[in-house]
């Protein structure tokens, strides 16, 4: 995954050459992204396998490595998924069982009148069946269990790579939060700065009493706005807690540096990086599953026969002989046509839901791609010509209110197009980092980070 601040990415390209290529499905060998980091694994059995996850919620200073890695072995959804996974297996195991055979008893002429009454005159037959498959019934169930194997699979690798976008995401907000409230406690500081030199200016006869209440002002906005970030930063630390299934954060505080952004990847990069994407991979998957299910939908108009065998005891000469029989259905009224019409309109329609999904995924990681480099160059260039001049100007003002050379409405306005720009500045690295994740996500491969 792409780390903020000192943590680095490993296997940014470790399994690159290992991608699903497509051309056939198979289950996909995991992502590049996070692929350092262990995730939840259902058990093979029930008897092994357990909802409640065995490892403890973060605590103290939290990392972006800590909360994938808390995440990949605690959310829910990856949970149902492996667990889905798992069950597929179970599914092709059971797909490649023969019928059972059947076994009856028939007694016939008893309890009757003159010679058969009573048993004195019966006949006992037992009889054992067999129902043998025709048309490659046994192969295409089974091809339908692995089909919808592999494609749990590569629903498990998508909800993978999710749950990193979403939880370095919901990290990332929790730094914007911090960075808000700490933005928001400066100003408040300022503002009792200036109700302190706006007091005794007005004992000095230097100012009237409508400054100091101006001043005063001041210091309840910024007081609201401290508070309003304290509740952000709470609903951010939730839903950051939330993707590892907390119920509520424990950890203290988030670390990291949001300045280190990551670096615009090409458009030939993504290009070819897009072929080999689980939003793009995943649909031949679908198409083999659907190939499955039509060659199932044919399979079953070919009739099975039951065949049985077995001896009949006659209880008046005492003697024994063997019956054999054999039962066909008759496709007088069911021949599934109207079964493989659907099996093949569901194929032609898997054509046009793959086209469909690279159609977005197509627009959704061109967008993503606009959005990373015009974040990156806005906060680059409020970083290097913007935020030094707000803040040189704010210490000039300041002074000079202090020592009576500027009026205090000058000071608030320097005071407001500071936290105005530090605000434009943050808000364009949160963009930034998101646009960074959402191509993440898509392509399921790390971006190289700036060093």
């Amino acid at each position: 995954m792409r780390c903020i601040a000192s943590l680095r990415c490993a296997g940014i390209a470790a399994a690159w050459l290992s991608f699903p290529l497509g051309g056939h499905a198979q289950a996909p060998a995991p992502y590049p992204l996070g692929g350092d980091l262990p995730a939840f694994e259902a058990g093979s059995s029930a008897a092994t396998s357990t909802s409640t996850p065995d490892t403890a919620e973060p605590e103290g200073v939290l990392r972006l490595r800590d909360a994938l890695a808390a995440a990949l072995l605690r959310n829910p959804a990856l949970m149902a998924d492996a667990y889905e996974v798992r069950a597929r297996e179970a599914a092709r195991l059971q797909a490649r069982a023969f019928p059972n055979a059947t076994a009856s008893v028939e007694v016939e002429d008893f309890a009757g009148t003159g010679d058969f009454e009573g048993v004195s005159g019966s006949q006992t037959t037992l009889l054992l069946g067999q129902l043998v498959e025709l048309g490659g019934k046994r192969a295409a169930r089974h091809g339908v269990a692995a089909a919808e194997g592999d494609l749990a699979a590569w629903d498990y690798e998508m909800r993978r790579i999710e749950v990193l976008a979403e939880t370095a995401a919901a990290f990332v907000d929790v730094l914007a939060a911090q960075e808000r409230r700490r933005l928001a406690e400066e100003s408040l500081e300022l503002a009792r700065s200036v109700q302190r030199v706006a007091g005794l200016r007005l004992r000095a006869g230097l100012a009237s009493p409508a400054e100091e209440i101006r001043s005063q002002v001041l210091v309840d906005v910024a007081e609201v706005e401290r508070e309003h970030t304290e509740h952000e930063l709470a609903t951010a630390r939730q839903l950051l807690a939330a993707s590892w299934a907390g119920e509520k954060p424990r950890f203290e505080r988030a670390e990291g540096d949001l300045t280190s952004l990551p670096v615009v990847p090409t458009e030939e990069l993504l290009a070819a990086r897009l072929e080999a994407s689980p939003s793009i991979a995943r649909w031949q998957a679908v198409r083999t599953r659907r190939e499955a299910l039509r060659d199932r939908a044919k399979s079953d108009r070919v009739p099975d026969p039951t065949f049985t065998l077995g001896p009949r005891y006659l209880a008046g000469p005492d003697d024994a002989a063997l019956v054999a029989g054999v039962q066909l259905p008759l496709p007088l009224w069911n021949r599934h046509r109207a079964a493989v019409d659907e099996a093949e309109l569901e194929l032609s329609r898997s054509a046009a839901e793959a086209r469909g999904a690279r159609v977005r995924a197509v627009t959704e990681l061109a967008t993503a791609r606009v959005a990373l480099h015009a974040s990156a160059e806005e906060a680059s260039l409020l970083r290097a010509r913007v935020l030094p001049g707000v803040e040189r100007a704010l210490e000039i003002m300041r002074r000079g209110y202090e020592s009576g050379r500027f009026a205090q409405i000058e000071v608030l306005d320097a005071e407001r197009a500071r936290i105005e720009a530090r605000e434009q500045y943050l808000r364009a690295l949160t963009e930034a980092h998101h646009s960074a994740q959402e191509i993440e996500r898509l392509t399921g491969v790390a971006l190289e980070v700036r060093p």
